[in-house]
């Protein structure tokens, strides 16, 4: 395609509609129509308005290994980086469905069911820190050494709980949420599967990540590691 093929392209008139249509059936042949037509630029209606109403569904097809989906994404976040950051609730959903949907596998159980007894789920969901899938997230001795006291006790201190959130930096948090995915989508045991998942959606909030059980008895689990091979404190 020409440079005045592109213009041209770019300029058809579409209905207002269309970006919803496609985005609400995601295919690679529809989401290079939205590319080509520069359908993400379209004002009108509003791109986090279509969002919003997608995200349900398309949780529903990342539990469903929707691949699609982790490509539109990943695209978005190139392209739009000042819609991404503007809206904050849209972009930790999108962040849990890229890597949901780029995670091979499929949920053997139904999404909503834990969406919608979440507490129940996460009862105890903290003992997932223990599983050697999550042995691959580390942190360093020096990272961990200024909480030595309060992972004794497992307990942090208002002062200690700064630099503790301070741990989880985003791509660390992604790693994590990543391990989460995969044991969500293919642990033989399904009671462990959903517990991954409930972690994955109570894990939305990045500013939750420094008060939450299971990121505290992860690191927890590393210090007392490091401790019992001579290297902790």
């Amino acid at each position: 395609m020409n440079r005045s093929d592109t213009k041209k392209s770019a300029s058809i008139a579409v209905h207002p509609e269309l970006r919803r249509i496609l985005l609400a059936n995601l295919t690679h042949e529809s989401l290079s129509t939205i590319i080509e037509h520069q359908l993400f630029d379209q004002p009108c209606p509003p791109l986090a308005d279509d969002i919003l109403c997608l995200l349900p569904y398309w949780e529903q097809q990342a539990c469903e290994g929707n691949g699609v989906l982790a490509a539109l994404i990943q695209y978005l976040t190139e392209h739009a980086p000042r819609f991404m950051k503007s809206e904050k609730l849209i972009q930790a959903n999108l962040l849990r469905i890229r890597i949901l949907a780029s995670t091979p596998g499929i949920f053997s159980f139904p999404p909503f069911e834990i969406q919608e007894h979440l507490n129940q789920f996460l009862q105890t969901s903290d003992i997932l820190a223990d599983l050697p899938e999550l042995e691959v997230v580390s942190f360093s001795p020096d990272e961990i050494t200024p909480l030595a006291s309060d992972l004794k006790r497992f307990h942090l201190t208002p002062h200690s709980r700064r630099y503790f959130q301070n741990l989880f930096y985003p791509e660390r948090r992604e790693a994590i949420l990543s391990v989460l995915a995969h044991i969500a989508k293919v642990y033989p045991l399904i009671s462990t599967c959903r517990q991954a998942y409930a972690l994955m959606l109570s894990l939305d909030n990045p500013d939750i990540w420094g008060k939450h059980p299971f990121c505290l008895r992860l690191v927890a689990n590393r210090f007392w590691e490091y401790h019992a091979s001579g290297h902790g404190s």
